[in-house]
């Protein structure tokens, strides 16, 4: 309201143009009235007479304004107000009413009523309640306009366009204030460096739209958006997650030493190496990362900045896919002396040897798979030996050979081993050769003229963890593939919940593994047997037959024939033996996989 020579200026004709006004009042004659009133004065009028018209009106569109009266025949003006305070609807509510109360106006508070406006109607008064309530909306608008231009600029100057994490010059600013904050309260920060490895190979063979939903992928995981992020990795609300430039991101971890910012770089690298970025050729996407400490490894913004350089530069040279920890002994002129690391160089260095020293590095033994009819050797599962004192077993192989990127250089290699020793043993025999998720990306494994194609007849591969391979279609076309070659394929850990049971109908493998706790179970609820029972009856009628592992004692034995199992696997009917290069006569009764 405008003042003129002490007295309160009317508002000028047409004050309500351009604006809409949702009119609830069961009685017509002052529904008229208003009407009336508020068409002269420029705005547009839904009227209607009741609360049912009213939500329904409100379901379609939100109004400016609502002149609600107080009580209506089928319901309450207060529970309208109620409904578009809850939905935040852009609108503001005017109650109607010649019968307002102390408790009304308190209610009316609650749900953020703009006014009242008394009954009997008078002109005046409405028209300079409503030029109010349109100055009020009219600021509101424009305060709100200007706020998110405000945010708009602000995100331009500290968000990176790609990616919507923030760039490297806010990361730079916040890097100089949390180093302050740590430096007066004694507490420790740590700074990660990431690259994404061979991102230029991404780019060339799947263009540089692929690299990019690589880098916002990752993005994505960094900041808790993606569906990866129940994974294992997420940052806390204080951690601070930047993209640095190119294909390079930078975390600041505060209240993190090094040991900390380890696990989370783990956590980071497993989640990307596991995810499915959608690219075509499907090329891995894997990570290396250099870590440094405040106050330990630097005492300062810039010589931190460069301990995390030179640690990423170390993880980057000696192979990727890894994370190395800043040390005074690493340089970039000397990567791989004295640094300190979650890979264990000393294995690193083993491998490479194993990889590079001849046709057949590893041993292998194998254990036999006997039929429950017949009781004769069905099959051998091939079980590696690796013959390294520092791998005292395939887990600690595999582990490193996917730290550093070398899964797919150590699945050819025992694929090779395999194919020759096809030529070594009773040929009525299966050979079951277990699969990692990532040889699933090695195009020779579906190479018609690799080494163990030509001998596909004699080999079932095992697919382990096949559940937790997110681009189930893919891995469908790639078993499908190897079914043409005349390959077997054996699903192994699948007899649990829906997804086992449905990746026995999608994945149409011949063989699947079971252990024996999981059919004891069946035995002690009946919720456990059905369960069992589903699992068995679901392979029975894809033709899937079931093998029973961990068969050690007669009772075993007992249960697994009891269930309809066609095969069994375990020490109570043959130990695994050594075929050649193992040290261990017996192989240490170990069941871990040859890959």
């Amino acid at each position: 309201m405008k003042e003129a020579d002490g007295k309160a200026e009317a508002p000028g004709a047409g004050f309500g143009q351009g604006l809409s006004i949702l009119l609830v009042d069961d009685d017509e004659l002052v529904r008229n009235l208003v009407e009336g009133l508020l068409v002269r004065d420029g705005f547009t009028v839904n009227a209607v007479a009741t609360y049912a018209e009213a939500m329904e009106q409100l379901g379609r569109s939100s109004p400016d304004l609502a002149v609600v009266d107080l009580n209506l025949p089928d319901g309450n003006g207060l529970d309208i107000a109620q409904y578009i305070d809850a939905r935040g609807l852009d609108c503001e509510v005017a109650i109607l009413t010649g019968f307002a109360t102390l408790e009304s106006a308190i209610e009316a508070m609650r749900v953020r009523v703009a006014d009242y406006l008394i009954k009997p109607i008078r002109v005046h008064q409405i028209r300079d309640r409503l030029n109010r309530l349109v100055e009020h909306i009219t600021l509101r608008r424009q305060v709100a306009t200007q706020s998110e231009t405000i945010a708009r600029l602000e995100a331009q100057a500290t968000r990176d366009s790609l990616t919507g994490l923030f760039n490297h010059s806010y990361f730079q600013q916040q890097l100089e204030h949390e180093l302050a904050r740590c430096r007066r309260y004694q507490h420790p920060a740590s700074l990660l460096f990431i690259d994404v490895d061979n991102f230029k190979q991404v780019n060339d063979e799947c263009g540089h739209q692929a690299g990019d939903r690589v880098l916002t992928m990752i993005a994505a995981i960094l900041a808790g958006r993606s569906r990866d992020s129940d994974l294992g990795f997420r940052l806390r609300e204080h951690d601070l997650a930047a993209r640095y430039g190119g294909d390079e991101f930078v975390l600041l971890l505060p209240e993190t030493d090094k040991v900390g910012a380890s696990v989370t770089a783990e956590r980071l690298r497993q989640v990307v190496e596991n995810s499915d970025f959608e690219i075509s050729p499907a090329l891995p996407v894997t990570l290396s990362v250099g870590l440094a400490e405040f106050p330990g490894d630097a005492g300062d913004k810039n010589t931190l900045v460069n301990s995390a350089d030179v640690a990423l530069y170390a993880a980057k040279s000696t192979g990727r896919n890894r994370i190395v920890a800043y040390s005074p002994n690493l340089t970039p002129e000397r990567p791989a002396e004295g640094w300190s690391s979650i890979v264990d160089l000393q294995r690193v260095e083993a491998l490479e040897q194993l990889l590079a020293s001849g046709r057949a590095p590893f041993g292998f033994a194998c254990q036999p798979i006997v039929e429950v009819k017949t009781e004769r050797v069905f099959g051998q599962e091939v079980l590696c030996r690796p013959g390294d004192p520092l791998f005292p077993g395939p887990a600690e192989l595999l582990h490193t050979a996917a730290q550093v990127g070398k899964l797919t250089n150590l699945g050819r290699q025992l694929r090779q081993q395999v194919a020759d020793m096809v030529e070594r043993t009773d040929g009525d025999q299966l050979l079951f050769v277990n699969l990692h998720p990532m040889e699933l990306h090695d195009p020779q494994l579906c190479d018609p003229a690799a080494p163990l194609s030509r001998r596909a007849g004699r080999v079932v591969f095992e697919i382990n963890n096949s559940r937790n391979i997110r681009d189930q279609n893919r891995l469908r076309r790639v078993l499908g593939r190897l079914r043409e070659l005349g390959f077997r394929i054996l699903l192994d850990d699948l007899c649990q919940g829906y997804l086992g049971l449905n990746s026995l109908v999608r994945l149409q493998p011949q063989f699947v593994k079971t252990n024996i706790e999981f059919l004891r179970q069946g035995q002690g609820s009946q919720r456990a047997g059905r369960l069992v029972r589903h699992f068995l009856d679901t392979a029975a009628g894809e033709g899937v037959k079931v093998i029973a592992t961990g068969i050690e004692n007669d009772r075993h034995r007992q249960v697994a024939v009891y269930n309809g199992c066609s095969y069994l696997q375990g020490y109570l009917l043959g130990r695994p033996r050594v075929i050649t290069g193992s040290r261990d006569a017996d192989g240490n009764g170990s069941t871990a996989p040859a890959t």
